[in-house]
């Protein structure tokens, strides 16, 4: 039974392991790692885990943070991430700066979904000045979108010259003064975007030209110039050396600047160098509707604005279907972006069911292990059970067998007189034997029989060996055996000891010293290998030789 418990201690805590599942922290920290590669397995987890029911304060503040970035890979709107300001302040207190950060761009996103943009460019705007400068390059990032997202380009510039106060090399310099010629043409500033640009191509650090970042750079040139009719063709040929240098880039590809020549063309007054470049648009063949709505919108005004060039007359019904289409256009993508959410809810609802089946199934599968576990243990215990039985019934036929020959030789004449005096003394006092009682075999039940007319049918059933009665006799005969070992060793060896040592000095065999003192025959022999050291002895001697010369 001793083995059973650290057994059944396995499977309780098995089961309580499987029932417990995966902890709330634990599915928060799976989500953590896998939110930017599977968004969607995030999205699954997250909604197995109840905001409310959590108690734990950084729980909370994880939940909301994870919440929001979710959304915010899958494209979701953050509408209803009213959470991050308990994350903000919960990370904010324990120091964690990136989660901090993480939550404080999530929670400005949240507001402008509101529309409070003034509210989320003040939030971040209030984290620069208390952060080191990789953060608040960051941050001005975070901003800068902000600001050509409400074509706020005055904001854009100013948050373009800190970048470039902050940035760590001459190519991120360089990046952002790039930056800053859309916001100053969309401000009407194109006469200083012109002058800009020609300042960055003379820097020491300009783009090597032929490069991407020189053709960029160029693009960009080209857009400032266009906005003024004296400077208009000069743009033109930069787009055209562009043109050329891309050498066999598909026509979709170049469509990208074929309607910008359209534009640039007649800003420099050349109409019909303009339906050239609308020629090559048409006999290109692509559908510039279903590659990009906002480009052909613009390729239509242009049209209409050189139909009123030519003719002095302004098409009001091509420019009412051009605006339906655009209306059209928006509705659409509205639809779309409806059926988008409502497909991607239905194939998150779909893979939770697939997820939920699956851990059916894993249960199922630790259900089954578990059956099988307990029953194998069941086998075990059984025939450990029955082993122990079988061994103990297997000690009972060996006691048999030796209280036999005790029997036999009590009464054969040829045993010497003490012995055979000593072992009919201890028959009359054995009585019913426990151990016989235990396993009452037909054989046991005979030896029983034999005893019982030897012996004193009156002894208590627990009692083996009268020993108050047994030591005189055994001084008796052997000369005060007994009590010279307690007078010569006092206090030396146990009463277990000294029974066995009067035992050996009768004559009594290991077996049925065992018998007589209830131990196991190794038990005797473990406690002649004590008595040895107890008087310091070596293996092999005699102690009884010892005991017997002690005076």
């Amino acid at each position: 039974m001793k083995y059973m418990i650290p057994v059944l201690t396995g499977i309780i805590a098995l089961i309580s392991l499987q029932s417990c599942g995966d902890t709330t922290r634990d599915k928060l920290t799976n989500i953590q790692q896998i939110l930017e590669e599977q968004p969607d397995s995030a999205y699954i987890l997250l909604k197995e885990i109840d905001y409310n029911s959590l108690d734990d304060e950084a729980d909370k503040a994880r939940y909301g943070l994870s919440h929001a970035r979710t959304n915010l890979y899958m494209g979701r709107s953050l509408v209803a991430d009213t959470m991050l300001v308990q994350s903000i302040d919960f990370f904010k207190s324990i120091g964690d700066t990136t989660s901090y950060i993480e939550a404080s761009i999530a929670q400005a996103m949240h507001l402008r979904v509101l529309d409070r943009n003034t509210e989320a460019s003040d939030l971040i705007e209030s984290l620069s000045s208390e952060m080191p400068v990789n953060i608040r390059r960051q941050l001005n990032q975070e901003l800068l979108g902000f600001s050509f997202a409400d074509k706020d380009f005055e904001k854009s510039l100013e948050i373009i010259d800190r970048q470039i106060k902050l940035a760590e090399n001459d190519t991120e310099r360089l990046d952002f003064e790039i930056k800053k010629i859309i916001p100053l043409i969309s401000l009407g500033r194109s006469t200083e975007a012109v002058a800009h640009c020609d300042s960055l191509f003379s820097l020491p650090y300009a783009p090597a030209a032929g490069s991407d970042e020189w053709l960029y750079l160029r693009m960009n040139y080209a857009g400032a110039l266009g906005e003024r009719r004296e400077t208009a063709a000069k743009a033109v040929t930069i787009l055209e050396d562009i043109i050329q240098r891309m050498g066999n880039a598909p026509a979709s590809r170049l469509i990208e600047f074929y309607i910008p020549l359209v534009n640039l063309n007649m800003n420099a007054g050349d109409i019909e160098k303009a339906e050239k470049y609308l020629g090559i648009i048409d006999k290109s063949g692509i559908d510039i509707t279903d590659k990009d709505v906002v480009a052909a919108s613009y390729l239509d005004f242009l049209k209409i604005t050189i139909d009123y060039k030519k003719t002095g007359a302004l098409s009001l019904s091509r420019i009412t279907n051009v605006a339906q289409s655009l209306r059209k256009v928006s509705k659409d993508l509205e639809t779309k972006k409806q059926e988008r959410n409502d497909a991607l809810e239905s194939a998150y609802d779909l893979s939770r069911s697939n997820y939920e089946l699956t851990i059916r199934h894993q249960r199922m599968w630790i259900v089954i292990i578990l059956i099988v576990f307990m029953s194998a243990i069941g086998i075990i215990f059984f025939w450990f059970l029955s082993r122990k039985r079988r061994n103990r019934l297997m000690e009972a036929e060996e006691r048999i067998d030796t209280l036999e020959e005790l029997l036999k030789s009590a009464a054969n004449p040829a045993t010497d007189r003490k012995q055979g005096l000593l072992k009919r003394l201890l028959l009359q006092q054995l009585g019913i034997i426990k151990a016989f009682a235990e396993a009452p075999t037909a054989q046991n039940q005979d030896a029983l029989r034999k005893i019982s007319n030897i012996g004193n049918s009156d002894t208590p059933i627990d009692s083996l060996v009268k020993w108050s009665d047994l030591y005189p006799v055994i001084d008796e005969l052997y000369k005060g055996f007994h009590e010279k070992l307690l007078n010569k060793y006092p206090g030396l060896f146990s009463e277990r000891e000294i029974q066995i040592l009067c035992l050996i000095k009768g004559g009594f065999s290991t077996k049925e010293i065992s018998v007589l003192v209830q131990q196991s025959s190794n038990s005797i022999y473990v406690s002649k290998t004590a008595i040895r050291k107890k008087l310091g002895l070596q293996a092999k001697e005699d102690f009884m030789e010892v005991l017997d010369s002690a005076r």
